[in-house]
């Protein structure tokens, strides 16, 4: 298989150390007051009462029928929850009168809970913290030092912490919703939240967006490295995460390959039907997985996944580029379960391949330290 260099700008450094990279802008819904958790636990297949504040979850909220609309990652606070994803690929979904948002899919069911929705994916911008040391650095010092202090020493190997939480314990949603945030990175007001967008102990920090810059500012003076968006792709697809873009229209919660992000044993909720007769089954007809071939491939999203020989078409790639971990191409997508078996030979663009299981198949939840 050719090589693939050169390495993007920051890889080596997410990979080995800690990197900082933009994270675009996240959706970002914020629903807080008495009724908040239980009304949201209502619209997604994770059990979000069972989380003590501080911790988090992946959840899928799907539509009526099952079919994924969002895959988030949901925080629980003392007074609601904050619900973090990247941004939808624009649909239009039938009753929603026009392209659909999570603030208005909620707002929609949203009649006499006591809560209030808040959507506030404009107001903040966020940043990713990630790499081996990226949780040691936000624990150590990042998170409680002021301008001008030392930031202390950060070890090589940092200590195993649970993976999806908030970094420091949360205020009142509401008030995080009016914009005041309830810690401090380099100096910054901010939130701090621990999940697995680039691997395990990924921090989103979320600042004002006038205080992107001094953010930033910091990290450079700490020799922090800026990752390249190159950098920061090829890291999320071989670590298996779905973005926006992986989740075509009609796919199932089981298909997407994060059971973590679904309780078999919540109450009721939107969708569910679907989600419990497809684990009666036992199976699903299409799994997402990584399709590895050599590094010239030119197929994109969209490309047909067939099998060698007969031309046969058995999946389609949803995002695709370099990958340095298997030194050649590497494109995700949902592929036909009995085209997986043993013994079946793929392609992909003429060119051979292989699927391969990806990271993290983690989840789950973890502690407030």
């Amino acid at each position: 298989m050719a090589p693939c260099s050169p390495l993007p700008d920051g890889y080596r450094d997410l990979r080995d150390h800690v990197a900082w990279a933009d994270a675009g802008r996240r959706s970002t819904v914020l629903v807080s007051g008495e009724d908040a958790v239980r009304f949201v636990d209502g619209f997604c297949t994770a059990a979000l009462s069972t989380l003590a504040p501080g911790e988090g979850t992946e959840a899928f909220f799907p539509d009526a029928r099952g079919q994924v609309l969002l895959l988030a990652t949901v925080f629980r606070g003392p007074d609601g929850v904050w619900i973090d994803a990247d941004p939808a690929v624009p649909v239009t979904v039938e009753g929603a009168g026009g392209e659909w948002s999570l603030a208005a899919h909620l707002e929609r069911y949203h009649i006499r809970e006591r809560l209030e929705i808040s959507d506030r994916s404009d107001h903040f911008a966020a940043l990713f913290l990630a790499g081996p040391v990226a949780g040691a650095w936000i624990e150590r010092g990042a998170a409680a030092t002021l301008p001008g202090e030392a930031i202390p020493a950060v070890d090589a190997v940092a200590a195993p912490l649970p993976p999806i939480r908030l970094a420091r314990p949360f205020g009142l949603m509401a008030d995080v919703a009016a914009g005041n945030l309830p810690a401090v990175c380099g100096g910054v007001p901010a939130a701090v939240l621990r999940g697995e967008w680039l691997g395990p102990g990924t921090c989103l920090v979320v600042v004002a967006r006038d205080d992107r810059g001094r953010l930033v500012e910091r990290w450079q003076r700490d020799g922090i490295v800026e990752a390249s968006a190159g950098a920061i792709d090829a890291v999320r697809r071989e670590e298996g995460r779905l973005s926006a873009v992986d989740v075509p229209p009609r796919a199932l919660p089981q298909e997407l390959g994060r059971d973590l992000a679904i309780s078999f044993t919540k109450g009721c909720y939107l969708g569910q039907e679907t989600v419990a007769r497809i684990d009666a089954l036992g199976h699903v007809n299409r799994r997402f997985v990584g399709i590895v071939a050599a590094a010239d491939v030119p197929a994109g999203p969209g490309a047909k996944v067939t099998i060698r020989g007969s031309g046969e078409a058995v999946g389609t790639i949803t995002s695709s580029g370099p990958t340095p971990l298997f030194d050649g191409w590497l494109g995700l997508g949902l592929v036909r379960t009995s085209a997986l078996a043993a013994g079946i030979d793929l392609e992909i663009a003429g060119a051979a391949a292989r699927w391969v299981e990806l990271p993290p198949r983690r989840g789950g939840k973890g502690a407030v330290a």
